[in-house]
């Protein structure tokens, strides 16, 4: 007796057709929505609750910090002058423009530096860079870290 895949009187026959039709709608709907990743552009104009952050300006004192590993302490020296960064959008990461330059004026103990603004304007948050070692801007350092 021979059984066929498709035949009616075959116990598996509707479990069969039940499969192969969510194998072809998971194919048709969600298979193409994972393949077209969709990215924005940077905007000429930022929105409303990133403008109303506290933005630092050319002479202003921030704390850079860092992971305290050799490849940093390497990397990064006093007087260096690192290029600073904002992600946008902010959580995502999608894409980095350069907003201004942060000088290196001394270490602050195994995970901060001491640095000023000397080019555009930057935000708590941002990354300054040297290479492939960046390190976070902020406007205090946590006691614990020293």
């Amino acid at each position: 007796m021979k059984v066929y895949l498709f035949n009616p009187r075959n116990k598996g026959w509707f479990a069969t057709k039940i499969y192969s039709l969510s194998l072809l709608l998971v194919t048709l709907f969600f298979l193409p929505a994972t393949l077209h990743a969709v990215t924005y552009p940077f905007p000429e104009k930022e929105p409303l609750h990133v403008q109303e952050e506290a933005v630092m300006k050319i002479g202003t004192k921030v704390y850079l910090f860092h992971s305290g590993t050799d490849q940093v302490r390497n990397t990064i020296n006093v007087h260096d002058v690192l290029s600073v960064y904002r992600e946008y959008p902010p959580d995502i990461s999608v894409e980095q423009k350069e907003v201004g330059k942060v000088k290196v004026i001394s270490p602050l103990g195994d995970y901060y530096f001491n640095g000023e603004v000397i080019g555009g304007e930057v935000k708590a948050g941002d990354l300054a860079k040297k290479g492939t070692v960046a390190c976070f801007i902020t406007t205090f350092r946590r006691n614990g870290h020293l």
